[in-house]
């Protein structure tokens, strides 16, 4: 969605430069990139969510360890010449199942962990572009381009504006929570 948004935007904005029928309408135009992306992630609370799933991913992984050691120790034992035919087969429908255990509390762990990471990423993407809404508004740009989505190769240093955009998103948030 972002992307398909990023890609309308810079349509418009190439349109209103090739379309705009004189230079003196191009040059009236005021344009500025953003790395939403870069932002997300500079961001205090984005680095503290990206910790925070980092924690949560490290729990679970040590918990698939476990779940992986133990489906190796009953590997073993099946293999062992010392179990009945009957014992052994046993062992492997045990075997089996734990292994379908896993399986399932991988790819569950995974879908919440993307999940969760989609929900957060989306909250905070929203005020970073409505920040950007807001810095548009006020400094008077035309448009402003997403500088990772939009096919922009080239763009001057002073039209990206993303540590600003970050700068007033952390201090906007930041004030929130203590309130």
């Amino acid at each position: 969605m972002l992307k398909r948004m990023m890609l309308t935007m810079t349509v418009i904005g190439l349109s209103l430069v090739l379309f705009a029928g004189s230079a003196s309408a191009a040059t009236m135009l005021k344009v500025a990139v953003v790395d939403l992306q870069g932002a997300l992630n500079a961001t205090s609370e984005g680095l503290a969510a990206k910790e925070t799933l980092k924690k949560k991913h490290m729990a679970k992984q040590e918990q698939v360890d476990k779940m992986k050691a133990e489906l190796d120790t009953m590997e073993e034992k099946i293999k062992s010449p010392v179990l009945s035919e009957e014992a052994q087969a046993d062992l492997m429908e045990e075997y089996r199942q734990k292994k379908a255990q896993l399986i399932e509390y991988v790819t569950l762990a995974k879908e919440k962990e993307d999940r969760e990471n989609q929900q957060l990423s989306a909250r905070i993407l929203e005020g970073l572009i409505k920040i950007a809404r807001e810095i548009a508004g006020t400094d008077k740009y035309s448009i402003i381009f997403e500088k990772s989505g939009s096919g922009v190769v080239y763009f001057e240093d002073s039209m990206d504006i993303t540590n600003r955009v970050v700068k007033i998103y952390n201090e906007r948030y930041q004030a929130e929570e203590v309130q």
